[in-house]
Order: C-alpha cells, then structure tokens, then sequence
C-alpha cells in the first residue's frame, strides 16, 4: 500500500507537471549545453568553446546562447545519441533516460540496504515521491541520475566483493560529474586498491576512448582551463551569480561574508572555502577511520560523502540535492531501527524536512519576511544538508567493541 501510494503521488503529482512543462519547452534549458556540446565536437570544434555553442545554437534557431559545457571529455561520448535528433526532442528524450535511472538508482539501493531494514524500499519509496528536486532535476535537463545510478551501483558492487566492476562503474560516474571522486578517497581511506585502482583506469580508458571525438587539445583544454576555475567560481566563463536564492554550498556561504567582484569568490572567501573544506574532508577522514561494522554503517559513511560532495562546489542548486537521497534515507532507516537516539532523530527529521522543502515556498517565504530574514530562508537548505550529514557522521562513527557499539566520543 505505501509503495502504490508513494509511485501514483510521484506520478500524478511530481512527474505529471514537470513533463508537461517538459513538453511546452523548445530551448533545452540546462541540456542544452552537452546538447550543442556534442553537435559541436561531432563536426570537429571544441566543445569547452560556449560562443561555438551558442552559434551552433543560432543556426538552428533554438536559443540565443548556450550556458557553457562544464564536463569532463568522456561525457561528450556519451552524448552521441542525441546527435541525430533535434534540441526538443534529445530534451524530452534525456527526461524519460532520468526518470528511468531514478529508478535505477532505488532499485540498487532498496536491494543494497534491504538486510539493514526491511523498510528500506518503502523508505525509498516516500522519499521519491515527496522529494521536489526529482522533477526540478528532470525539468531542468540536468545530468545527475545517471551518474548518481552508477555511483550506487558501483558502491554496491564492491561491498559484493566485485571491486573490478564496482571500481569501473564509479569511475564513468567520475566522468559524467567529478564530485563523485570523492567517494574513491573514501575507497582509499578503507584500502579499497583495487576498486580505486579500477576507477582511476576506467576513467582514463574513457578519455582514450572518446579521442577522435575530443581531441587532445580540447581535453587538456578542459583539465587545464575548465577544471581549475571550479574553485574560484570560475565556470567556464558561468553567467550565474554565487549569491543567487537557492545556492546550498560552503563556498555561497563565504560569499555572502566576504562578497567578490564579476560572478567570482573574493580572495578571502576563497580561501576560507578551501580551509572550511579542507577541514571537513580531513575530519570525516578522521571521523571514519574505523571500518563500518554493517551494511547500515557502511551506508551511513557513504552518504555523509555523498552530502560533502554537495557542500564542497561554488554551485550546488536544487536539481543537485538528489545527491542526498541516500543520506535521508539511511537516517530515516536508522531511526526506524532504533540506532539513533531521540535527538538524532530530531536532527534528521530537521534535515530532511529542509531539503525536502518546495524552493518555490522558501523564496515566496524570503520575500514575504524580507530582510533580515531573508538570508535565514536562503540558507534553510544548506542548514538541512549539514544536518544529514553530521547524522551520518554519527552513524557511520560507531566502533565495534566485545559487548556492543560506541560512538568515537
């Protein structure tokens, strides 16, 4: 019953509006960057060019200018199927490829996790349904259910003692979104060799693959050019204010203390950005150094990984807060199995109702309080996402002793 109930509310109710607004779009929104991204590789140009993009973009009639291409080379490959079709329809067509790796992405996990908690699939399953970045990600063409299905996936596969295929399943998806590096330093932190070893080639192999597509100048283009300006802001020359209503990150946060010039950090936050950063990644480290005792545990550290990945860029908007859908769902089964106390429980339901929370209402909510409450509504979703991930923190922090489990403290 809950399982029909959550599927029929994420189709009428999520789904449904999105496709139909899906539907009445010409311009590809986001998607059209590794849209015109391709077509501009395919005859030979470079795909990390935007005015290339955006010519490509008017000879067709589509969109007056193209939002620039901000992925690693492999992505290009892996985007030759819509070199056939038209912008609206690749557009419409990468909307159903999302939703079918939502559900991907549930079914690993709901298996993964089912030995931890019979609940899990129904866990999951709630979650989908209310979950507003879902349609947000499908409707604004963005690329994360894809990557997010392999990250999973690959996890899955070598805590099944398949670290070959584990290793190469995460590497694609370090190629399709680079955040999920992160998750083969945590394969590192628990001498995971041959799985970290596995992505790494993965990763190169795919880049090899990709050449007479993306040549090798466009590629050092992209590792030399494109990739170093992550850190500043810098997106490949990204039209998007830092500040904007919606930006859940670390390095937004600096911002607004220590605002910069042209669309980039000021030097300061900058620089307070990779300390905050630094700190957390060395401090989850710490945090997890002991080996999870549980497929429970395990998850657990996963996910307050998989949360960091969303604390750590410049631009971190609603479509990218599917990231930390197996971190609500690791706390809510947690929680359902009694290995978090009431506080922590407390905690988590914070998080979750933050990150779940409609964007729409947030603004609407800003706008209606103003000043000084505004900044306190803009910042909701980034207290939620810390919030999950402490929680996994704790979670994931529990070493196994001869009578029971106890936290580090």
């Amino acid at each position: 019953m809950v399982l029909c109930a959550a599927v029929l509310f994420h189709a009428l109710t999520l789904l449904s509006p999105a496709w139909w607004q899906t539907r009445a779009v010409r311009n590809g929104r986001d998607f059209a960057s590794y849209y015109y991204a391709v077509q501009v590789a395919a005859e030979g140009g470079d795909p990390y060019d935007t005015p290339s993009l955006s010519k490509r973009a008017r000879k067709d009639g589509t969109r007056k200018s193209v939002h620039p291409f901000l992925y690693a080379p492999p992505f290009v490959g892996m985007m030759v199927w819509a070199i056939p079709l038209s912008l609206p329809d690749a557009y419409h067509l990468w909307f159903w490829l999302h939703e079918l790796c939502l559900l991907v992405t549930v079914g690993v996990m709901a298996t993964w996790w089912r030995s931890a908690s019979p609940a899990a699939p129904w866990v999951l399953a709630v979650l989908v349904a209310c979950m507003t970045a879902v349609p947000n990600n499908h409707l604004m063409g963005q690329a994360n259910f894809p990557g997010l299905a392999l990250a999973m996936g690959g996890l899955w596969a070598t805590q099944r003692e398949r670290p070959l295929l584990g290793g190469a399943l995460l590497g694609t998806a370090c190629m399709l979104k680079m955040s999920p590096a992160l998750l083969v330093m945590w394969w590192l932190l628990r001498r995971e060799w041959v799985a970290a070893v596995a992505s790494v080639v993965t990763a190169v192999g795919l880049s090899l693959l990709v050449l007479p597509l993306v040549g090798l100048t466009h590629q050092v283009t992209f590792f030399t050019q494109v990739l170093p300006g992550f850190g500043s802001g810098d997106y490949n020359g990204l039209a998007v204010p830092i500040g904007l209503f919606g930006n859940h990150s670390v390095p937004n946060l600096w911002h607004h203390v220590f605002p910069g010039a042209k669309g980039l950090l000021s030097p300061t936050a900058r620089t307070a950005s990779s300390v905050t950063n630094l700190s957390l990644l060395v401090g989850l480290g710490l945090w997890f150094r002991h080996a999870p005792r549980d497929t429970l545990q395990l998850a657990a550290q996963v996910s307050a990984v998989g949360v960091l990945m969303l604390l750590f860029p410049v631009y971190t908007y609603e479509h990218h807060l599917v990231w930390a859908l197996p971190a609500m769902a690791v706390v809510a089964i947690a929680a359902e199995r009694g290995r978090l106390a009431w506080p922590w429980a407390v905690v988590a339901g914070v998080g979750i109702t933050l990150v779940m929370f409609d964007l729409q209402d947030l603004k609407r909510s800003a706008e209606f309080f103003g000043p000084p409450l505004q900044g306190v509504f803009m910042e909701l979703k980034t207290v939620g996402l810390a919030a999950l991930m402490v929680t996994c923190a704790h979670l994931g922090a529990l070493v196994p002793t001869g009578d029971g489990v106890h936290d580090h403290a």
